[in-house]
């Protein structure tokens, strides 16, 4: 899952294991906390909000400063199949 040793920074790795997760539709609609998040991985609270970050700027969540991280809403989509602007 997570390499420790690895070339890879600890949050990138972290991050694409958990937008998988996201992708995958394991949470239904608010992840872990951080804490929780940091024990699952083995990782610092700091690497997981690095990563968190990341997914954030991938629109695969969205973070709410006392409520926690949510998985972000799948862009709307017209009935030609373009997106919905």
């Amino acid at each position: 899952m997570i390499d420790l040793d690895g070339p890879e920074p600890l949050w990138r790795q972290v991050a694409d294991h958990l937008g998988g997760r996201v992708a995958a539709g394991e949470f239904a609609r608010r992840l872990p906390s951080v804490r929780t998040l940091a024990d699952q991985y083995g990782v610092s609270h700091t690497t997981v909000s690095d990563a968190l970050r990341e997914l954030s700027q991938r629109g695969l969540v969205v973070t709410t400063q006392g409520r926690g991280t949510f998985v972000a809403a799948p862009p709307s989509v017209d009935e030609d199949g373009t997106n919905a602007g």
